[in-house]
């Protein structure tokens, strides 16, 4: 978890007679944060904004690529989702993904999924989110996670912290259930990690008649 260091900061303007050496010994730098997210923008076909009304639900899906399999199931197996180290990540980021940013929708996050099945051949996380205005979908963001950043993961033999995005790894629903947009082209780019650079922006049509 980060440190808040801004009363810290504050405390350079009082004078040394009013502050303990105990009190400033106390102040520590921030520490960094072993999670973040990925982040993917919605952009609609030919600029058709309209392809969002009516969307009351959003489910995000990314897939864990194999440092990451490995880094659950095998190196730090107590950070998956129902781990004692993990239930608190995965509660705080639960709480974070559509409050910490500027540059998302109007949202909620109903939940954050995690599968991890050996004999499938599944590992991904699904982040679900509902929408409050559907007209602050276009052209924003939706930040997944959480995703271990790339110094926390440990990744051997060249590998990355990366999670993958599928052709159907974006979907839109209406308040009956019913999908009502989808991924229209997946970017080249498809592959992504914690704090990368740019968003995958992948483009979105409508699945209705």
């Amino acid at each position: 978890m980060k440190t808040v260091l801004g009363a810290c900061r504050s405390l350079g303007f009082l004078t040394a007679g009013l502050i303990s050496l105990a009190t400033l010994a106390s102040c520590a730098e921030e520490e960094p944060e072993n999670f973040g997210t990925v982040r993917i923008e919605l952009e609609p076909v030919n600029g058709a904004v309209e392809i969002f009304d009516g969307t009351v639900e959003v489910v995000a899906t990314v897939n864990y690529e194999a440092c990451l399999v490995d880094f659950y199931l095998s190196r730090q197996s107590t950070y998956k989702k129902d781990g004692p180290d993990g239930a608190p990540v995965f509660s705080d980021w639960e709480s974070r993904l559509c409050s910490d940013f500027t540059d998302i929708p109007d949202c909620e996050v109903s939940s954050i999924e995690q599968t991890l099945l050996d004999v499938n051949d599944v590992y991904r996380l699904a982040v679900t989110y509902k929408i409050n205005d559907s007209s602050t979908l276009p052209y924003r963001e939706l930040h997944v996670g959480p995703i271990p950043v790339e110094e926390f993961a440990a990744c051997s033999g060249g590998e990355g912290a990366i999670v993958g995005l599928a052709p159907n790894g974006v979907v839109g629903k209406n308040a009956d259930g019913d999908q009502i947009w989808r991924i229209s082209t997946v970017p080249p780019q498809t592959e992504a990690r914690a704090g990368q650079g740019a968003p995958l922006r992948v483009e979105i049509q409508s699945t209705l008649p």
